[in-house]
Protein backbone atom coordinates (compact mmCIF):
# COMPACT_ATOMS: atom_id res chain seq x y z
CA UNK A 1 0.00 0.00 0.00
CA UNK A 2 1.48 3.45 -0.92
CA UNK A 3 0.86 7.08 0.01
CA UNK A 4 -1.41 6.90 -2.93
CA UNK A 5 -3.58 4.56 -1.67
CA UNK A 6 -6.77 4.52 0.86
CA UNK A 7 -5.54 5.38 4.36
CA UNK A 8 -8.17 5.48 7.40
CA UNK A 9 -8.14 9.39 8.08
CA UNK A 10 -6.48 10.06 11.99
CA UNK A 11 -7.28 13.75 13.22
CA UNK A 12 -4.57 15.07 14.77
CA UNK A 13 -5.55 18.02 17.51
CA UNK A 14 -3.32 19.58 20.34
CA UNK A 15 -5.25 22.54 22.34
CA UNK A 16 -9.04 23.29 21.46
CA UNK A 17 -10.21 26.48 23.20
CA UNK A 18 -9.00 30.03 23.33
CA UNK A 19 -5.77 31.18 21.27
CA UNK A 20 -3.09 32.14 23.59
CA UNK A 21 0.27 33.75 23.35
CA UNK A 22 2.33 30.80 23.03
CA UNK A 23 3.27 28.07 20.26
CA UNK A 24 0.81 24.87 20.98
CA UNK A 25 -1.45 24.50 17.96
CA UNK A 26 -5.04 25.62 18.69
CA UNK A 27 -8.53 24.94 17.40
CA UNK A 28 -11.30 27.58 18.71
CA UNK A 29 -14.04 25.61 20.70
CA UNK A 30 -16.22 27.41 17.43
CA UNK A 31 -14.20 25.87 14.86
CA UNK A 32 -13.69 22.40 16.59
CA UNK A 33 -17.67 22.15 17.00
CA UNK A 34 -18.18 23.27 13.35
CA UNK A 35 -15.71 20.32 12.15
CA UNK A 36 -17.47 17.35 14.36
CA UNK A 37 -20.86 19.07 12.85
CA UNK A 38 -19.43 18.33 9.49
CA UNK A 39 -18.42 15.18 9.92
CA UNK A 40 -21.69 14.29 11.02
CA UNK A 41 -23.38 15.92 8.04
CA UNK A 42 -21.47 13.94 5.72
CA UNK A 43 -21.85 11.11 7.54
CA UNK A 44 -18.81 9.99 8.07
CA UNK A 45 -18.23 7.87 11.59
CA UNK A 46 -15.89 8.56 14.23
CA UNK A 47 -13.93 5.24 15.39
CA UNK A 48 -11.88 4.77 18.50
CA UNK A 49 -8.06 3.86 17.66
CA UNK A 50 -8.53 0.49 19.13
CA UNK A 51 -10.94 0.10 15.76
CA UNK A 52 -8.36 0.94 13.61
CA UNK A 53 -5.63 -1.62 15.08
CA UNK A 54 -8.28 -4.46 15.64
CA UNK A 55 -8.76 -3.93 11.94
CA UNK A 56 -5.16 -4.49 11.18
CA UNK A 57 -4.82 -7.37 13.76
CA UNK A 58 -7.38 -9.21 11.11
CA UNK A 59 -6.32 -8.14 8.00
CA UNK A 60 -9.63 -6.42 7.37
CA UNK A 61 -10.27 -3.75 5.06
CA UNK A 62 -9.95 -0.08 6.44
CA UNK A 63 -13.87 0.95 6.50
CA UNK A 64 -14.43 3.95 4.23
CA UNK A 65 -16.34 7.13 5.40
CA UNK A 66 -14.28 6.37 8.72
CA UNK A 67 -12.43 8.95 10.55
CA UNK A 68 -10.43 8.54 14.21
CA UNK A 69 -10.03 11.98 16.12
CA UNK A 70 -6.79 12.23 18.59
CA UNK A 71 -5.46 15.06 20.99
CA UNK A 72 -1.60 15.14 22.24
CA UNK A 73 -0.51 16.73 25.54
CA UNK A 74 -2.90 16.68 27.25
CA UNK A 75 -3.94 19.62 27.55
CA UNK A 76 -6.67 20.68 30.16
CA UNK A 77 -8.79 22.57 27.50
CA UNK A 78 -9.25 18.79 26.53
CA UNK A 79 -11.50 17.80 29.44
CA UNK A 80 -13.53 20.95 29.47
CA UNK A 81 -13.82 22.09 25.78
CA UNK A 82 -13.23 19.44 23.68
CA UNK A 83 -14.62 16.57 25.39
CA UNK A 84 -18.30 18.24 25.96
CA UNK A 85 -18.60 18.66 22.38
CA UNK A 86 -17.44 15.41 21.68
CA UNK A 87 -19.90 13.98 23.92
CA UNK A 88 -22.85 15.87 22.37
CA UNK A 89 -21.91 13.97 19.02
CA UNK A 90 -21.00 10.69 20.93
CA UNK A 91 -17.77 10.36 18.91
CA UNK A 92 -14.81 8.86 20.49
CA UNK A 93 -11.28 9.71 20.97
CA UNK A 94 -7.98 9.50 21.99
CA UNK A 95 -5.64 11.52 24.14
CA UNK A 96 -1.76 11.02 24.61
CA UNK A 97 -0.27 12.48 27.87
CA UNK A 98 3.56 12.91 29.11
CA UNK A 99 3.01 11.40 32.95
CA UNK A 100 5.64 14.36 33.31
CA UNK A 101 3.68 17.37 32.10
CA UNK A 102 0.19 15.67 34.02
CA UNK A 103 -1.19 18.79 36.29
CA UNK A 104 1.08 21.34 35.51
CA UNK A 105 -0.33 24.92 34.57
CA UNK A 106 -2.46 24.46 31.37
CA UNK A 107 -2.51 20.32 31.52
CA UNK A 108 -5.06 18.04 32.80
CA UNK A 109 -4.55 16.23 36.16
CA UNK A 110 -4.67 12.80 36.84
CA UNK A 111 -8.50 13.26 38.01
CA UNK A 112 -9.73 14.32 34.83
CA UNK A 113 -7.50 11.70 32.99
CA UNK A 114 -9.28 8.77 34.68
CA UNK A 115 -12.82 10.99 34.33
CA UNK A 116 -12.23 10.72 30.15
CA UNK A 117 -10.99 7.11 30.37
CA UNK A 118 -14.12 6.51 32.46
CA UNK A 119 -16.09 7.65 29.81
CA UNK A 120 -14.55 5.67 26.86
CA UNK A 121 -11.65 7.94 25.69
CA UNK A 122 -8.73 6.55 25.16
CA UNK A 123 -5.54 7.61 27.17
CA UNK A 124 -2.38 6.96 25.71
CA UNK A 125 1.66 7.58 26.00
CA UNK A 126 2.91 10.76 24.72
CA UNK A 127 6.59 9.55 26.07
CA UNK A 128 7.54 10.02 30.43
CA UNK A 129 8.65 13.62 29.57
CA UNK A 130 7.42 14.64 26.09
CA UNK A 131 10.97 13.38 24.83
CA UNK A 132 11.99 13.86 21.06
CA UNK A 133 12.36 9.71 20.60
CA UNK A 134 15.03 10.01 17.95
CA UNK A 135 17.66 11.89 20.02
CA UNK A 136 17.10 9.36 23.11
CA UNK A 137 19.54 6.51 23.66
CA UNK A 138 18.40 2.87 23.82
CA UNK A 139 18.33 2.51 27.35
CA UNK A 140 16.01 6.18 27.68
CA UNK A 141 13.75 4.55 25.10
CA UNK A 142 13.49 1.74 26.84
CA UNK A 143 12.03 3.71 29.92
CA UNK A 144 10.42 6.84 28.34
CA UNK A 145 7.93 3.69 27.16
CA UNK A 146 7.90 1.43 30.00
CA UNK A 147 7.39 3.74 32.42
CA UNK A 148 5.19 6.22 30.80
CA UNK A 149 2.60 3.61 30.47
CA UNK A 150 2.98 2.05 33.57
CA UNK A 151 2.23 5.26 35.35
CA UNK A 152 -1.08 6.10 33.22
CA UNK A 153 -1.89 2.55 33.48
CA UNK A 154 -1.73 3.19 37.84
CA UNK A 155 -3.14 6.70 37.91
CA UNK A 156 -6.40 5.92 35.26
CA UNK A 157 -6.92 2.05 36.06
CA UNK A 158 -7.14 1.27 32.20
CA UNK A 159 -4.51 -0.74 29.94
CA UNK A 160 -3.09 1.69 27.55
CA UNK A 161 -2.09 0.77 24.19
CA UNK A 162 -1.15 2.88 21.86
CA UNK A 163 1.49 5.42 21.93
CA UNK A 164 2.02 9.36 19.70
CA UNK A 165 6.01 10.19 19.03
CA UNK A 166 6.18 13.92 20.37
CA UNK A 167 6.52 15.79 17.10
CA UNK A 168 5.92 13.01 15.25
CA UNK A 169 9.61 11.81 15.44
CA UNK A 170 10.71 8.27 15.29
CA UNK A 171 13.44 5.93 14.17
CA UNK A 172 13.28 2.05 13.41
CA UNK A 173 14.71 1.31 16.60
CA UNK A 174 11.77 3.28 18.58
CA UNK A 175 9.44 1.02 16.62
CA UNK A 176 10.92 -1.54 17.94
CA UNK A 177 10.82 -0.53 21.72
CA UNK A 178 8.12 0.52 20.86
CA UNK A 179 6.77 -2.93 20.30
CA UNK A 180 8.70 -4.13 23.26
CA UNK A 181 7.40 -1.81 26.18
CA UNK A 182 3.53 -3.52 25.19
CA UNK A 183 2.11 -0.97 22.77
CA UNK A 184 -0.40 -2.72 20.04
CA UNK A 185 0.76 0.32 17.91
CA UNK A 186 2.62 4.35 17.59
CA UNK A 187 1.36 7.52 16.02
CA UNK A 188 3.33 9.88 14.23
CA UNK A 189 2.57 12.89 12.28
CA UNK A 190 3.45 13.42 8.64
CA UNK A 191 6.20 11.67 9.22
CA UNK A 192 6.89 8.19 6.47
CA UNK A 193 9.56 6.40 5.75
CA UNK A 194 10.84 6.25 2.14
CA UNK A 195 8.09 4.22 0.21
CA UNK A 196 6.24 3.46 3.45
CA UNK A 197 2.51 2.08 3.75
CA UNK A 198 0.37 1.81 6.37
CA UNK A 199 2.57 1.00 9.49
CA UNK A 200 1.36 0.38 12.81
CA UNK A 201 3.91 1.35 14.19
CA UNK A 202 4.21 4.77 12.73
CA UNK A 203 0.34 5.74 12.33
CA UNK A 204 0.52 8.58 10.12
CA UNK A 205 -1.90 11.90 11.07
CA UNK A 206 -3.44 15.15 9.58
CA UNK A 207 -2.92 17.56 11.71
CA UNK A 208 -6.32 20.20 12.11
CA UNK A 209 -6.36 23.47 12.06
CA UNK A 210 -8.59 26.63 12.41
CA UNK A 211 -9.50 26.77 8.70
CA UNK A 212 -10.61 23.02 8.68
CA UNK A 213 -14.33 24.42 8.96
CA UNK A 214 -14.32 25.14 5.49
CA UNK A 215 -16.28 22.18 3.97
CA UNK A 216 -13.96 21.62 1.17
CA UNK A 217 -11.02 21.75 3.08
CA UNK A 218 -12.15 19.19 5.91
CA UNK A 219 -13.46 16.78 3.27
CA UNK A 220 -10.46 17.02 1.65
CA UNK A 221 -8.70 16.05 4.76
CA UNK A 222 -10.72 13.22 5.71
CA UNK A 223 -10.92 11.83 2.06
CA UNK A 224 -8.30 9.00 2.89
CA UNK A 225 -6.37 10.42 0.20
CA UNK A 226 -4.69 13.45 1.73
CA UNK A 227 -1.64 12.04 1.70
CA UNK A 228 -1.69 12.79 -1.91
CA UNK A 229 -1.72 16.59 -1.58
CA UNK A 230 0.96 16.83 1.65
CA UNK A 231 4.67 16.39 1.82
CA UNK A 232 5.48 13.75 4.12
CA UNK A 233 8.33 14.44 6.22
CA UNK A 234 11.45 12.01 7.09
CA UNK A 235 10.88 10.65 10.29
CA UNK A 236 13.89 12.25 11.84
Amino acid sequence: MSRWAYHLPILAYHRVGPFRADHVPTVSAEAFERQLELLARFQYRVLPLEDLISCLDRGERLPRRSVVITFDDGYAETHTVAWPLLKRFGYPAAVFVAPGEVGRAGFATWEQLAELARDGIAVGSHTMHHSYVPLLSAERLQEEFRQSKAVIESRIGRVVQCLSYPSGGFTPQAQAAARAAGYLAACTTNRSLPGASLDRWALRRIKMTERDAQPLRLLAKVSGHYDCFRRLKRPN
